[in-house]
């Protein structure tokens, strides 16, 4: 019997930390360039994760209910309501980057007609609103609709309340209480339209997966022995199979293991030092960077070598190692995604003359305004990006837990908060820093010390008091 250990603590960190990144760079954002504390951000994870019931349990959600066929099924109007919502939130979310001149591609990075940019707006939106309306009720239909909704909907929060107390220059205290009580009023109005009882999204739990059906939600053991003989990895599957259940059993005698680290650290090493020899002084101006070459050409050479220097193994009936990752195809996906999303982000920012609008007003909105960028747009686009992150992390988290209530999002806001503070509070990229360490703190502090799972948000602000005690400004601060 192999135990978990460290190991799985720290994927588990991971996962956690995933989520909680998608939350955090939306606060992060919103407070560099919207100067916001945000403390309604938890509830629009909340209302993400109830906006994705529209797509996944219509019948059991408001006013969807008289247009439904059954608790996962929707008739002709019902399928051409969320059609509608789709499309015309996705036109929407095109206004608001900057009214008219957004259809006709002001926002692209490159210059075309702007009847090109028009058609193809109208065409995403229309292809967006099919796919939710024949999607229901599985969940990818339902991410896009979440998102699309709230990507709608966020700005409209800085519109009609957070510019009105800007325009009269309140405080800080000020603007802090303003989303306090967004976020009861949009809380307790969830309350009132969804009940208080716990929802759970409903999906199939085996999907095929290359051709394998696979259980996306039971837990996999990926086992890691070592011994004389050299490195074996397993992967058992813990859900009802027929047959073995060994998915895989690899097994690297000590000289293939040595080539496998040895060519994998000289590839990712050959590959940091070429690409930092072409950037010279402009590496930090780069979208793809030294680091990020060589970490992707070394993850590429060991996928291969692992795949080509395996020999199958069995478990080795003695070891002096060994270690156990308990998870699930599930709560791997939710790090890609994640991983997906930030790296989006990133060519967002860099690669864009939206982003470097964003970056110039995250260093000094006045400036940036002095110097004839549209900051309202800027504005927009900032809440645009909360908003969509916020309803795929709420999403997400209504997902991997099974428990959507309206005071979800509260929860969820103090790791986020602790996230962007421990990050720096002047960085986006801080806050992703922020909420992994956050994360992996929460899981591996419970296993380390033996506490139950209430304690994981203990764990994250003792962390955060040690490191703001060191370092006040923040892991990266600026």
């Amino acid at each position: 019997m192999v135990d978990t250990g460290l190991s799985h603590a720290i994927l588990n960190g991971l996962v956690t930390g995933s989520f909680i990144a998608l939350g955090a760079i939306g606060l992060s954002l919103v407070y560099i360039i919207a100067d916001v504390p945000n403390f309604a951000h938890g509830e629009l994870l909340m209302l993400g994760a109830y906006f994705a019931l529209l797509v996944n349990l219509p019948g059991t959600m408001p006013v969807m209910t008289y247009v439904s066929g059954g608790d996962q099924g929707v008739v002709l109007l019902g399928a051409v309501i969320l059609f509608g919502l789709t499309a015309v939130g996705t036109l929407g979310v095109i206004y608001l980057l900057g009214g008219w001149q957004s259809f006709k591609g002001a926002w692209w990075p490159i210059d075309v007609h702007p009847w090109v940019a028009v058609v193809v707006h109208v065409c995403v939106a229309l292809l967006l609103g099919a796919y939710v309306a024949t999607g229901v009720p599985s969940m990818l239909p339902a991410f896009v609709l979440s998102a699309v909704l709230l990507a709608t909907i966020a700005p409209l929060f800085d519109k009609y309340v957070f510019r009105r107390f800007r325009e009269a220059d309140a405080s800080l205290a000020v603007m802090l209480i303003a989303a306090m009580g967004l976020a009861f009023f949009l809380r307790y109005t969830a309350h009132a339209a969804y009940g208080g009882s716990v929802r759970r999204y409903e999906y199939p739990r085996v999907r095929s997966i290359f051709g394998q059906e696979i259980n996306v939600a039971a837990a996999k053991y990926f086992d890691f022995y070592v011994s004389d003989g050299g490195v074996t990895f397993r992967v058992t599957d813990t859900a009802e199979v027929m047959g073995d259940p060994i998915v895989a059993s690899l097994e690297y005698g000590w000289p293939a293991f040595v080539v496998l680290v040895g060519i994998t650290a000289f590839a990712s090493y050959a590959a940091y030092r070429w690409r930092r020899s072409g950037l010279g002084e402009h590496e930090s101006a780069q979208t793809i960077g030294p680091k990020l070459v060589g970490s992707l050409t070394g993850v590429l050479v060991l996928l291969v070598l692992a795949a080509l220097l395996a020999r199958p193994g069995g478990s080795p009936d003695e070891f002096f190692y060994a270690t156990r990752i308990r998870t699930s195809v599930m709560r791997l996906s939710v790090i890609a995604l994640a991983g997906a999303l930030m790296i989006a982000l990133h060519a967002l920012l860099k690669e864009t003359k939206l982003g470097t609008a964003m970056r110039a007003a995250s260093d000094n909105l006045d400036l940036a305004k002095a110097t004839g960028i549209d900051t309202g747009r800027v504005m927009m686009t900032t809440w645009i990006i909360a908003g969509a992150y916020a309803a795929v992390a709420g999403v997400t988290v209504g997902m991997l837990f099974h428990n959507i209530v309206p005071s979800m999002g509260f929860f969820l806001l103090l790791p986020m908060f602790a996230a962007v503070i421990l990050g720096g509070l002047a960085s986006v990229y801080g806050a992703i820093v922020g909420a992994y360490t956050v994360g992996i703190a929460m899981e591996v502090g419970i296993w380390t010390f033996g506490f139950s799972g209430v304690h994981r948000t203990s764990m994250a602000f003792l962390v955060l008091l040690l490191v703001l005690l060191v370092k006040p400004e923040g892991i990266i601060g600026r």
